[in-house]
């Protein structure tokens, strides 16, 4: 039971799920100083990170170091509805959540593992999914769990569950990442034709998404800068 205490059940279920693809693998196996979330019968690591991607780097780094290949499980949610619940757990309210996310918004979270994303030996599964996220309301109004409310609710979080996996994205290789350039984009283009071109066949992608996409590209050598004209950057594939 090492390192469960505050699983969620959107990692617990994506742990269960990759596990059972991984015939004879251990789950909460220590590898090295670290406890790998899945390790493989192999000797391989499979990570399910909810949180920030940043969190991962020294763990990737060292289990390179073993030889060891990193499989990082993303899960990106495109679709959250937000339950509250009162102290017995009856439902008070349901609603859907405004926030929308698509598969060019990981590229904030990209941006940390950077060094990584091009290894021989690791891969990145984006996991679209639908979730519920559980609140339990609160007499009065108090600060959250990691204190870092600047205003205070009448709820607290207390969990997230898993409703569906709409789709899977895995980034391997070069290909893998210029493969979200959309085919229409020839020449120099860029950041806001870049953004214009995605926008023909992804519904509310941002500006600032795709400005990290240019980013983590130009960093991965992927697309170079080419000139500036007055404030504007320009771009080409590589």
């Amino acid at each position: 039971m090492i390192n469960t205490l505050n699983e969620s059940h959107l990692h617990k279920t994506l742990k269960t799920l990759y596990s059972l693809e991984n015939e004879g693998c251990q789950t909460e196996a220590k590898a090295g100083k670290y406890i790998a979330d899945i390790l493989t019968k192999e000797g391989n690591v499979i990570e399910i990170q909810t949180g920030s991607l940043a969190h991962l780097a020294a763990k990737i780094m060292y289990f390179f170091e073993q030889k060891r290949t990193v499989t990082v499980v993303y899960p990106l949610v495109t679709q959250k509805y937000i339950q509250t619940e009162d102290g017995q757990g009856k439902i008070i309210r349901k609603r859907k959540s405004p926030v929308k996310k698509n598969i060019y918004s990981v590229f904030r979270e990209l941006t940390a593992l950077c060094p990584f994303l091009l290894k021989r030996n690791f891969y990145l599964h984006v996991v679209e999914v639908s979730v519920t996220e559980k609140r339990t309301a609160t007499k009065e109004k108090v600060q959250s769990a990691n204190g870092r409310r600047h205003f205070l609710r009448d709820w607290i979080k207390t969990g997230k569950n898993l409703d569906s996996i709409e789709k899977k994205h895995v980034f391997h290789g070069k290909k893998s990442y210029t493969e979200l350039l959309p085919k229409n984009l020839k020449g120099e283009f860029t950041v806001t034709d870049l953004c214009n071109a995605v926008k023909l066949t992804e519904s509310g992608v941002k500006r600032n998404e795709i400005s990290l996409m240019v980013w983590v590209l130009c960093k991965l050598e992927l697309i170079e800068f080419t000139e500036k004209k007055g404030r504007t950057n320009y771009y080409k594939k590589k």
